[in-house]
Protein backbone atom coordinates (compact mmCIF):
# COMPACT_ATOMS: atom_id res chain seq x y z
CA UNK A 1 0.00 0.00 0.00
CA UNK A 2 1.30 3.68 -1.02
CA UNK A 3 0.48 6.56 1.15
CA UNK A 4 0.47 9.83 -0.91
CA UNK A 5 2.19 12.37 0.94
CA UNK A 6 -0.79 14.74 0.79
CA UNK A 7 -2.96 12.53 2.80
CA UNK A 8 -1.34 12.50 6.05
CA UNK A 9 -2.58 15.80 7.59
CA UNK A 10 -2.33 14.80 11.48
CA UNK A 11 -1.42 12.18 13.77
CA UNK A 12 -4.07 12.20 16.84
CA UNK A 13 -4.29 9.60 20.27
CA UNK A 14 -7.13 7.61 20.23
CA UNK A 15 -6.79 6.07 23.77
CA UNK A 16 -5.66 3.10 25.57
CA UNK A 17 -6.92 -0.01 23.57
CA UNK A 18 -6.68 -3.69 24.80
CA UNK A 19 -3.66 -5.47 23.12
CA UNK A 20 -2.06 -9.03 23.23
CA UNK A 21 1.67 -9.06 24.64
CA UNK A 22 3.50 -12.21 24.00
CA UNK A 23 6.32 -13.09 26.43
CA UNK A 24 9.12 -15.29 24.95
CA UNK A 25 11.71 -17.55 26.97
CA UNK A 26 14.39 -16.35 25.31
CA UNK A 27 17.73 -15.16 26.57
CA UNK A 28 17.62 -12.04 23.77
CA UNK A 29 14.29 -12.11 24.18
CA UNK A 30 13.66 -12.55 20.45
CA UNK A 31 11.61 -14.13 18.03
CA UNK A 32 11.03 -15.24 14.49
CA UNK A 33 7.51 -14.81 12.82
CA UNK A 34 7.75 -15.68 9.16
CA UNK A 35 11.54 -15.11 8.99
CA UNK A 36 10.71 -11.29 10.05
CA UNK A 37 12.88 -11.08 13.98
CA UNK A 38 10.64 -9.61 16.51
CA UNK A 39 10.90 -8.46 20.03
CA UNK A 40 8.22 -8.67 22.54
CA UNK A 41 9.13 -5.31 23.77
CA UNK A 42 8.81 -1.71 23.33
CA UNK A 43 5.76 -2.19 20.99
CA UNK A 44 3.72 1.20 22.47
CA UNK A 45 6.71 3.39 22.31
CA UNK A 46 7.44 2.07 18.58
CA UNK A 47 4.20 2.95 17.66
CA UNK A 48 3.97 6.06 19.11
CA UNK A 49 7.83 6.63 17.73
CA UNK A 50 6.68 6.08 13.90
CA UNK A 51 3.56 8.32 14.25
CA UNK A 52 5.74 10.94 15.90
CA UNK A 53 8.24 10.70 12.92
CA UNK A 54 5.82 10.19 9.79
CA UNK A 55 4.24 13.56 11.18
CA UNK A 56 7.55 14.91 11.05
CA UNK A 57 8.63 14.03 8.04
CA UNK A 58 5.95 15.19 5.92
CA UNK A 59 4.79 18.73 7.99
CA UNK A 60 8.36 19.53 8.22
CA UNK A 61 10.85 17.66 5.64
CA UNK A 62 13.53 20.22 5.75
CA UNK A 63 14.28 19.61 9.30
CA UNK A 64 13.67 15.68 9.44
CA UNK A 65 16.43 15.33 7.05
CA UNK A 66 18.81 17.67 8.19
CA UNK A 67 18.78 15.58 11.41
CA UNK A 68 18.70 11.98 8.88
CA UNK A 69 22.36 13.76 7.32
CA UNK A 70 23.71 14.94 10.33
CA UNK A 71 23.73 11.46 11.64
CA UNK A 72 24.82 9.63 8.61
CA UNK A 73 28.45 10.40 9.91
CA UNK A 74 27.85 7.76 12.47
CA UNK A 75 26.54 5.35 10.17
CA UNK A 76 29.05 2.28 8.82
CA UNK A 77 28.93 3.74 5.29
CA UNK A 78 27.56 7.48 5.64
CA UNK A 79 28.29 8.03 1.53
CA UNK A 80 26.17 5.57 1.00
CA UNK A 81 23.28 6.74 3.90
CA UNK A 82 23.23 10.15 2.13
CA UNK A 83 22.84 8.73 -1.27
CA UNK A 84 19.63 7.04 -0.34
CA UNK A 85 18.56 10.62 1.54
CA UNK A 86 19.30 12.59 -1.70
CA UNK A 87 16.98 10.37 -3.61
CA UNK A 88 14.10 9.69 -1.28
CA UNK A 89 14.17 14.38 -0.57
CA UNK A 90 13.34 14.60 -4.13
CA UNK A 91 10.40 13.41 -3.50
CA UNK A 92 9.24 15.91 -0.88
CA UNK A 93 10.27 19.22 -2.51
CA UNK A 94 13.97 19.44 -0.73
CA UNK A 95 17.14 19.64 -3.04
CA UNK A 96 20.52 18.87 -1.64
CA UNK A 97 22.54 21.41 -2.14
CA UNK A 98 26.43 21.25 -3.31
CA UNK A 99 29.65 22.26 -0.83
CA UNK A 100 30.59 24.97 -1.40
CA UNK A 101 33.76 26.34 0.41
CA UNK A 102 32.41 29.76 1.16
CA UNK A 103 28.51 28.82 1.82
CA UNK A 104 28.77 25.80 3.32
CA UNK A 105 28.96 25.18 7.31
CA UNK A 106 31.27 22.35 8.67
CA UNK A 107 27.83 20.63 9.04
CA UNK A 108 24.60 20.29 6.74
CA UNK A 109 22.96 23.26 7.06
CA UNK A 110 19.48 24.17 6.56
CA UNK A 111 18.95 27.25 3.02
CA UNK A 112 15.79 28.35 2.47
CA UNK A 113 13.81 25.06 2.66
CA UNK A 114 16.89 23.64 0.77
CA UNK A 115 19.68 21.85 3.21
CA UNK A 116 23.57 23.05 1.97
CA UNK A 117 25.73 19.97 2.50
CA UNK A 118 28.50 20.33 5.17
CA UNK A 119 31.92 19.91 4.38
CA UNK A 120 33.07 17.40 7.08
CA UNK A 121 30.85 14.96 4.90
CA UNK A 122 33.26 14.99 2.47
CA UNK A 123 34.85 11.49 1.87
CA UNK A 124 38.74 12.24 2.65
CA UNK A 125 37.54 14.86 4.98
CA UNK A 126 38.62 13.87 8.91
CA UNK A 127 37.71 15.42 11.81
CA UNK A 128 41.55 16.06 12.53
CA UNK A 129 41.51 18.55 9.63
CA UNK A 130 38.16 20.27 9.99
CA UNK A 131 40.17 23.12 12.10
CA UNK A 132 42.48 23.69 9.01
CA UNK A 133 39.30 23.92 6.85
CA UNK A 134 38.07 26.86 9.03
CA UNK A 135 41.65 28.29 8.77
CA UNK A 136 41.49 28.10 4.52
CA UNK A 137 37.16 29.14 4.59
CA UNK A 138 37.85 32.45 3.16
CA UNK A 139 37.50 34.34 -0.34
CA UNK A 140 40.24 33.71 -2.66
CA UNK A 141 40.51 35.54 -5.68
CA UNK A 142 42.27 33.09 -7.97
CA UNK A 143 44.30 29.26 -7.85
CA UNK A 144 47.49 31.10 -7.03
CA UNK A 145 46.12 32.99 -3.54
CA UNK A 146 43.94 29.73 -2.86
CA UNK A 147 46.65 27.29 -3.18
CA UNK A 148 49.31 29.28 -1.27
CA UNK A 149 45.99 30.36 1.40
CA UNK A 150 45.99 26.08 1.87
CA UNK A 151 49.62 26.24 2.38
CA UNK A 152 49.18 28.46 5.14
CA UNK A 153 47.03 26.40 7.03
CA UNK A 154 48.67 23.35 6.44
CA UNK A 155 46.05 21.86 4.27
CA UNK A 156 47.81 18.20 3.06
CA UNK A 157 47.40 18.35 -0.54
CA UNK A 158 45.01 15.18 -0.56
CA UNK A 159 42.64 17.08 1.43
CA UNK A 160 42.65 19.98 -0.84
CA UNK A 161 42.01 17.72 -4.03
CA UNK A 162 38.97 16.19 -2.49
CA UNK A 163 37.99 19.79 -1.70
CA UNK A 164 38.49 20.54 -5.30
CA UNK A 165 36.74 17.28 -6.83
CA UNK A 166 33.79 17.82 -4.52
CA UNK A 167 33.20 21.29 -6.50
CA UNK A 168 33.21 23.37 -3.80
CA UNK A 169 36.35 25.50 -5.07
CA UNK A 170 34.03 25.63 -8.71
CA UNK A 171 34.40 29.50 -8.13
CA UNK A 172 37.77 29.76 -8.81
CA UNK A 173 37.49 27.65 -11.34
CA UNK A 174 35.73 24.94 -12.49
CA UNK A 175 37.93 22.62 -14.63
CA UNK A 176 38.52 20.31 -11.41
CA UNK A 177 39.95 18.12 -13.24
CA UNK A 178 42.77 20.51 -13.84
CA UNK A 179 42.72 22.32 -11.00
CA UNK A 180 43.48 19.55 -9.03
CA UNK A 181 46.86 18.50 -11.44
CA UNK A 182 47.85 22.33 -10.99
CA UNK A 183 47.71 21.70 -6.79
CA UNK A 184 49.79 18.74 -7.41
CA UNK A 185 52.12 20.32 -9.57
CA UNK A 186 52.08 23.58 -7.28
CA UNK A 187 52.85 21.39 -4.77
CA UNK A 188 56.19 20.25 -6.12
CA UNK A 189 57.71 23.62 -7.04
CA UNK A 190 59.81 25.35 -4.87
CA UNK A 191 59.28 28.58 -3.04
CA UNK A 192 61.24 30.95 -5.52
CA UNK A 193 59.76 28.62 -8.90
CA UNK A 194 56.33 29.31 -7.40
CA UNK A 195 57.12 33.02 -7.65
CA UNK A 196 58.49 33.03 -11.21
CA UNK A 197 55.10 31.27 -11.71
CA UNK A 198 53.01 33.98 -10.88
CA UNK A 199 55.02 36.82 -12.27
CA UNK A 200 54.85 34.95 -15.61
CA UNK A 201 51.58 32.86 -15.72
CA UNK A 202 49.36 35.60 -17.77
CA UNK A 203 51.41 34.91 -20.90
CA UNK A 204 50.99 31.31 -20.48
CA UNK A 205 47.30 31.37 -20.22
CA UNK A 206 47.55 30.77 -16.06
CA UNK A 207 48.12 27.65 -16.78
CA UNK A 208 50.84 26.55 -14.06
CA UNK A 209 52.52 23.69 -16.76
CA UNK A 210 52.60 25.40 -19.52
CA UNK A 211 54.82 27.81 -17.44
CA UNK A 212 56.58 25.57 -15.37
CA UNK A 213 57.94 24.56 -19.41
CA UNK A 214 58.47 28.05 -20.39
CA UNK A 215 60.87 28.57 -17.20
CA UNK A 216 62.92 25.49 -18.11
CA UNK A 217 62.86 26.16 -21.76
CA UNK A 218 62.40 29.71 -22.88
CA UNK A 219 62.13 32.55 -19.92
CA UNK A 220 65.93 32.78 -19.39
CA UNK A 221 67.74 34.51 -16.61
CA UNK A 222 70.33 37.74 -16.55
CA UNK A 223 72.87 35.26 -17.91
CA UNK A 224 70.71 34.09 -20.70
CA UNK A 225 70.32 30.19 -18.68
CA UNK A 226 66.63 28.88 -18.27
CA UNK A 227 65.25 30.01 -15.10
CA UNK A 228 64.83 26.17 -14.31
CA UNK A 229 67.99 24.59 -14.87
CA UNK A 230 67.36 20.90 -16.83
CA UNK A 231 68.19 18.53 -14.26
CA UNK A 232 65.56 20.53 -11.92
CA UNK A 233 63.34 20.29 -14.59
CA UNK A 234 63.96 17.02 -14.64
CA UNK A 235 63.03 16.46 -11.18
CA UNK A 236 59.73 18.13 -11.41
CA UNK A 237 58.92 15.90 -13.86
CA UNK A 238 59.41 12.58 -12.55
CA UNK A 239 57.83 14.13 -9.36
CA UNK A 240 54.55 14.98 -10.99
CA UNK A 241 54.10 12.01 -13.75
CA UNK A 242 52.02 9.78 -11.86
CA UNK A 243 49.68 13.08 -11.15
CA UNK A 244 49.98 14.03 -14.98
CA UNK A 245 48.75 10.47 -15.34
CA UNK A 246 45.54 10.96 -13.87
CA UNK A 247 44.88 14.25 -15.39
CA UNK A 248 45.54 13.28 -19.09
CA UNK A 249 42.70 10.31 -18.23
CA UNK A 250 40.40 12.36 -16.61
CA UNK A 251 40.45 15.06 -19.09
CA UNK A 252 38.69 12.75 -21.60
CA UNK A 253 35.58 13.53 -20.18
CA UNK A 254 35.54 16.35 -17.50
CA UNK A 255 31.79 15.97 -16.82
CA UNK A 256 31.75 12.26 -16.39
CA UNK A 257 34.68 12.96 -13.97
CA UNK A 258 32.41 15.59 -11.97
CA UNK A 259 29.72 12.93 -11.68
CA UNK A 260 32.56 10.53 -10.50
CA UNK A 261 33.72 12.62 -8.03
CA UNK A 262 30.59 13.53 -6.35
CA UNK A 263 29.27 10.08 -6.47
CA UNK A 264 32.85 8.85 -4.96
CA UNK A 265 33.00 11.86 -2.72
CA UNK A 266 29.42 12.82 -1.90
CA UNK A 267 27.18 9.91 -2.62
CA UNK A 268 25.18 12.08 -4.85
CA UNK A 269 25.36 14.66 -7.78
CA UNK A 270 24.17 18.00 -7.77
CA UNK A 271 23.96 18.91 -11.50
CA UNK A 272 25.18 16.49 -13.78
CA UNK A 273 22.42 13.22 -14.63
CA UNK A 274 24.67 10.19 -15.78
CA UNK A 275 22.11 9.71 -18.23
CA UNK A 276 22.48 12.98 -19.91
CA UNK A 277 26.57 12.24 -20.34
CA UNK A 278 25.69 9.28 -22.59
CA UNK A 279 22.47 10.38 -24.32
CA UNK A 280 24.80 11.17 -26.88
CA UNK A 281 25.93 7.92 -28.00
CA UNK A 282 22.30 5.99 -27.19
CA UNK A 283 19.37 7.62 -27.27
CA UNK A 284 17.17 4.98 -26.21
CA UNK A 285 18.57 5.37 -22.72
CA UNK A 286 15.75 6.10 -20.21
CA UNK A 287 15.67 7.39 -16.92
CA UNK A 288 14.57 4.83 -14.08
CA UNK A 289 11.83 6.61 -12.61
CA UNK A 290 10.23 6.42 -16.11
CA UNK A 291 11.10 2.19 -16.40
CA UNK A 292 9.41 2.34 -13.13
CA UNK A 293 6.13 3.88 -14.67
CA UNK A 294 6.39 1.51 -17.57
CA UNK A 295 3.92 -1.38 -17.83
CA UNK A 296 4.92 -5.26 -17.54
CA UNK A 297 6.57 -6.55 -20.09
CA UNK A 298 7.64 -3.51 -21.65
CA UNK A 299 11.06 -3.16 -23.65
CA UNK A 300 13.89 -0.78 -21.41
CA UNK A 301 17.11 0.23 -21.41
CA UNK A 302 19.09 2.31 -18.66
CA UNK A 303 22.14 2.95 -17.37
CA UNK A 304 23.31 2.94 -13.77
CA UNK A 305 25.47 2.30 -10.44
CA UNK A 306 25.94 -1.41 -9.69
CA UNK A 307 24.96 -0.21 -5.92
CA UNK A 308 26.20 -3.39 -4.20
CA UNK A 309 28.26 -7.09 -4.89
CA UNK A 310 26.46 -8.92 -7.17
CA UNK A 311 24.65 -12.10 -5.80
CA UNK A 312 25.11 -15.34 -7.90
CA UNK A 313 23.11 -18.53 -7.31
CA UNK A 314 20.90 -21.26 -8.83
CA UNK A 315 16.73 -20.82 -9.17
CA UNK A 316 15.07 -23.91 -7.94
CA UNK A 317 14.49 -25.47 -11.74
CA UNK A 318 18.99 -25.50 -11.57
CA UNK A 319 19.20 -22.31 -13.71
CA UNK A 320 22.45 -20.24 -12.85
CA UNK A 321 21.04 -16.28 -12.43
CA UNK A 322 22.87 -13.28 -11.33
CA UNK A 323 21.53 -10.70 -9.25
CA UNK A 324 22.34 -6.95 -9.35
CA UNK A 325 20.86 -3.54 -7.94
CA UNK A 326 21.11 -0.85 -9.91
CA UNK A 327 20.40 2.56 -9.31
CA UNK A 328 20.44 5.97 -10.88
CA UNK A 329 19.84 9.41 -9.49
CA UNK A 330 16.20 9.17 -9.67
CA UNK A 331 15.28 5.48 -8.28
CA UNK A 332 16.70 1.92 -8.22
CA UNK A 333 15.92 -1.09 -10.03
CA UNK A 334 16.53 -5.05 -9.30
CA UNK A 335 18.51 -6.76 -12.17
CA UNK A 336 18.09 -10.43 -12.84
CA UNK A 337 20.15 -12.39 -15.61
CA UNK A 338 19.98 -16.15 -16.70
CA UNK A 339 21.85 -19.34 -18.16
CA UNK A 340 23.26 -18.03 -21.51
CA UNK A 341 22.94 -14.55 -21.03
CA UNK A 342 25.00 -14.55 -17.97
CA UNK A 343 27.63 -16.34 -19.31
CA UNK A 344 27.87 -13.73 -22.53
CA UNK A 345 27.62 -11.12 -19.91
CA UNK A 346 31.28 -12.63 -17.90
CA UNK A 347 32.39 -12.61 -21.22
CA UNK A 348 31.71 -9.21 -22.66
CA UNK A 349 32.68 -7.68 -19.00
CA UNK A 350 35.82 -9.93 -18.01
CA UNK A 351 33.47 -11.06 -15.28
CA UNK A 352 30.60 -9.65 -13.73
CA UNK A 353 30.26 -6.10 -13.11
CA UNK A 354 31.68 -5.58 -9.82
CA UNK A 355 29.91 -3.21 -7.14
CA UNK A 356 30.57 1.03 -8.31
CA UNK A 357 30.90 -0.22 -12.20
CA UNK A 358 28.65 1.88 -14.20
CA UNK A 359 26.63 -0.03 -16.65
CA UNK A 360 24.24 0.06 -19.75
CA UNK A 361 20.74 -2.83 -19.22
CA UNK A 362 18.67 -3.85 -21.75
CA UNK A 363 16.33 -6.08 -21.01
CA UNK A 364 12.28 -6.66 -19.91
CA UNK A 365 10.65 -4.87 -16.89
CA UNK A 366 8.42 -7.10 -14.78
CA UNK A 367 5.45 -5.91 -12.78
CA UNK A 368 7.77 -6.08 -9.38
CA UNK A 369 10.07 -3.34 -10.88
CA UNK A 370 12.32 -6.32 -11.59
CA UNK A 371 14.17 -5.87 -15.15
CA UNK A 372 15.35 -9.53 -17.19
CA UNK A 373 18.11 -8.42 -18.81
CA UNK A 374 19.52 -9.57 -22.03
CA UNK A 375 22.40 -7.48 -21.78
CA UNK A 376 24.68 -5.54 -18.96
CA UNK A 377 27.25 -3.71 -20.22
CA UNK A 378 29.89 -1.99 -18.32
CA UNK A 379 31.01 1.23 -19.65
CA UNK A 380 35.12 1.50 -19.86
CA UNK A 381 35.16 5.26 -18.57
CA UNK A 382 38.29 5.06 -15.89
CA UNK A 383 38.04 7.80 -13.71
CA UNK A 384 41.28 8.42 -10.99
CA UNK A 385 40.52 10.17 -7.64
CA UNK A 386 44.35 9.34 -6.28
CA UNK A 387 47.35 7.98 -6.92
CA UNK A 388 46.50 4.37 -5.46
CA UNK A 389 43.71 3.94 -8.21
CA UNK A 390 46.42 3.92 -10.75
CA UNK A 391 47.36 -0.03 -9.49
CA UNK A 392 44.24 -1.19 -10.51
CA UNK A 393 45.28 -0.58 -13.80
Amino acid sequence: MSIKYSSIKSVKSIGVKPTIDLEVNHPDHNFYAEGIVTSNSHAVSYAVLSAQTIFLKFNHPTQFYLSLLKMTKHEPDPIGEISKISKEMQSLGVRLLPPSLTESDIDFTIQGKDIRFGLSSIKGISEKTIEKINNFKKQHTNKFELFESAKEADLGIGVLSALIQAGTLDSICNNRVLMVYEAQLWNILTEKEKKYVINYAKDYENSIPKTVIALSETIKNEKSQPIIKPSRFQTIKTHSEKYKLIYNQNKICKDFANWWYENKLLGYTSNVRLINLFLSKKSSLEPIEEIKEMGAKTRCEFIGKVDETPKVGKSKNGNAYGSFQISDEGGTLKVMIFKDKLEQCKLLNNGLPKEGDIVIVSGTKLEDNTVFADQIATQQNKIFTKLSDLKDT
